[in-house]
């Protein structure tokens, strides 16, 4: 594995229900969670706009930037390809983790420089879908 001490890992669920590293996350646009409101105004709501929950709870397209070596991002790669949706886990510390079923729909790897040689770095948005679940 890449280490350059973030501290954050991301790993992927494997059939032991273990998630092994696939990289440390450089960089993370938080989660947006979500739960729509739905209109119900009616002719008895007082000329009133009233709404009500959807109970559709939904977890918006995110981005993650990690330090990875090829042999762990390969699984990525091939998970996006096959419309595979997999279990993640974003783990800060030995307490604390973000996990979830998603989608990768998008592996943008970043700029290398022969010159100033650093890990390599790669771009992973993420389509959540599933149960999302943080720990503490």
């Amino acid at each position: 594995m890449s280490q350059t001490n973030y501290g954050v890992i991301l790993g992927k669920q494997d059939s032991t229900l273990l998630y092994p590293t696939i990289g440390e996350v450089v960089s993370v646009d938080p989660a947006e969670m979500m739960v729509e409101a739905v209109e119900s105004t009616h002719h008895g709501s007082g000329g009133v706009r009233t709404f009500v929950s959807s109970k559709l709870a939904e977890v918006a397209p995110f981005k993650a930037t990690i330090n990875y070596v090829k042999a762990d991002i390969a699984t990525l790669y091939t998970d996006m390809r096959n419309g595979t949706i997999s279990r993640y886990q974003m783990a800060y510390d030995s307490l604390n983790a973000d996990r979830f079923g998603a989608l990768i729909t998008n592996i943008k790897p970043l700029t290398a420089d022969a010159k100033k040689p650093e890990v390599l770095k790669a771009e992973i948005t993420f389509r959540p879908t599933d149960s999302f679940s943080i720990s503490s």
